[in-house]
This record gives C-alpha cells, sequence and structure tokens, in this order.
C-alpha cells in the first residue's frame, strides 16, 4: 500500500513539473509595433516601423535567416527596398528601414502624401534561439496629406499674423486719439495753484485769466468769420490756382511800402560806414587825431 501512494505522489509531481515547465515557456511573438496598425498621419520621409519582440533578436545567425523575410509594398503591390537594422542595448527591438538609396538608384516609385503602405513580418522571421514566429504580421498605415496641412499650417499663420496687425492697427488708433484729446484739452485753470506758485493775488490771476479767454475766443470768432468770408468769396471762383513759388505783392501790382527794405538799406550803410572808419584807423592801431611822426 504505501509502495502504491509513493508512486502515485512521485507522477503527480512529474506531471506538475511538466506542466509548469509547459506553460512557463512563452512562444516568440510580436508585443508592439510603431506605426500602430491602421495609423494614419505618419510621415513619408525616412519612412520606418519599429518591431518589438519578446525574445532577443538580431545576433549573427538571426541577422542571416531574417535578412529577406520583411518588406514594405502599397496597396497595388509595389514593392519598395528596406533594410533591417538591429539594438544592442535593445536585443528585443529592430528597425525596418526604407532604403532611400536604393530607391534613388533603381528609379523606384517614391513615397507619396495620402497613400496606404503595408509592412510585412514572414512567419519564418526568427528569434536568437532559433524559434519562429510561426504566424505573418502585417502593419497597414497611411502618410499624412502634407499639402492639406501645409494649407492648414498657411491660413493659420495669416490668420495669426493678420490679428496681429489688426489689433496693432487699433491700438496706434486708439493711441493717437488719446494724444489729439490730450493736445486739445486745456488744463482747468486753478487760480489758488497758480497764485501759490506765482505767488500773485487770486484777484489779479482770475482778472488775468478772463481776459485771456476773452482774447481766445475772440481770436477764433475772428478766423472762422475770415474763413467763412473765404469760402463765400471763392465758392464760385474757377480762376484761383495754386503758385509754384513765394512771390512778393508788388509783383500783384501793390505799391505799399512796409520801410522794412529803407531800414536794411541803412543798415547796410552803417556797417560799410564802420567798416571804412576802422580800415582807416587800422583797426584801432592808428586812433582818429594822432598825427603819423
Amino acid at each position: 500500500m504505501k509502495k502504491i501512494s509513493a508512486i502515485a505522489c512521485l507522477t503527480m509531481l512529474i506531471v506538475m513539473l511538466t506542466s509548469a515547465f509547459c506553460f512557463g515557456a512563452e512562444s516568440f511573438k510580436i508585443t508592439s509595433t510603431y506605426p500602430q496598425d491602421g495609423a494614419t498621419d505618419t510621415t513619408k520621409d525616412n519612412m520606418c516601423v519599429k518591431v518589438y519582440f519578446n525574445k532577443d533578436v538580431g545576433n549573427k545567425s538571426s541577422k542571416a535567416a531574417n535578412k529577406d523575410e520583411f518588406s514594405i509594398t502599397d496597396k497595388s503591390g509595389n514593392s519598395y527596398p528596406v533594410r533591417i537594422y538591429y539594438s544592442s542595448k535593445d536585443t528585443k527591438y529592430a528597425l525596418i528601414l526604407l532604403d532611400t538609396v536604393k530607391v534613388a538608384k533603381k528609379g523606384s516609385k517614391s513615397i507619396k502624401d495620402n497613400k496606404e503602405y503595408i509592412c510585412t513580418i514572414s512567419k519564418n522571421f526568427q528569434a536568437n534561439d532559433g524559434e519562429k514566429l510561426g504566424v505573418e504580421k502585417t502593419v497597414e498605415f497611411k502618410t499624412m496629406n502634407q499639402g492639406r496641412n501645409t494649407m492648414i499650417y498657411m491660413v493659420m499663420m495669416f490668420l495669426m499674423f493678420g490679428g496681429m496687425f489688426g489689433f496693432s492697427a487699433i491700438q496706434m488708433r486708439k493711441s493717437q486719439e488719446k494724444e489729439k484729446e490730450k493736445e486739445g484739452k486745456e488744463e482747468a485753470f486753478n487760480p489758488y495753484k497758480e497764485a501759490k506758485r506765482t505767488g500773485k493775488s487770486v484777484e489779479e490771476l482770475i482778472a488775468k485769466h478772463e481776459k485771456e479767454v476773452e482774447r481766445k475766443n475772440a481770436h477764433k470768432k475772428a478766423k472762422e468769420k475770415l474763413d467763412r468770408e473765404l469760402d463765400e468769396m471763392y465758392a464760385d471762383d474757377d480762376d484761383c490756382y495754386r503758385v509754384t513759388r513765394p512771390r512778393p505783392i508788388s509783383a500783384a501790382g501793390s505799391t505799399f511800402v512796409t520801410g522794412r527794405k529803407a531800414e536794411a538799406e541803412a543798415r547796410k550803410a552803417a556797417e560799410a560806414a564802420k567798416k571804412a572808419e576802422l580800415k582807416a584807423t587800422n583797426y584801432g592801431k592808428n586812433p582818429k587825431g594822432s598825427k603819423k611822426k
């Protein structure tokens, strides 16, 4: 009885250990890719697919075995030359990169915007330990529409700069209006402040201010009246024209003498007489009345 129990326990132990090894060993597979399957708006420049595995890849034997086990094609079936790179730091990573040099040399069709492409990794792709994927993996992705994106960026830039210029123009106009208001607005007269500043009496300053206000009002009214008279005088006159240069009033036939010309001539004659006197006395060295020996 004891012998049978021992055999049963040994059998159960062997089954348990075998089951643990079976469930503990994980098969070779791809854990993730970038871009992911079904991705859109991917870049067409330096097109590549990053692949992450659950086992190490990239040793000498696996490199030789995997050199033709991947590809990039378009929806029409056109194939593009690619290369694969492995990382020494991350041994569970591989980079499938479009070979732009071969594309240029062979005259292959270039990668286009807004078009779907497929990266295929064969089921025979193997890890460093020789285990194969067993299932073919495909990653479909679509390149971005660069023309549409460029148009969107241009519109956004135009709107941004237009908003900036519009805002600047509004601010400038407001600033100019404030300056005009500031220039046109006279500071309120404060007789007590002026009396403190000048030392004069308040009554004297008020009287002076009233006279100044009356003078300004009279000047303003006279100017407005003159402007009205001139507008009425030349309202229907088609013979008015602008002169090309300033001209004296005598050119229009006036004989009025202001006296400025006579004063200028007298001043010029006095200066000439003074110079003649200085020259006659040798500029003060031989004064008048002294005789030469």
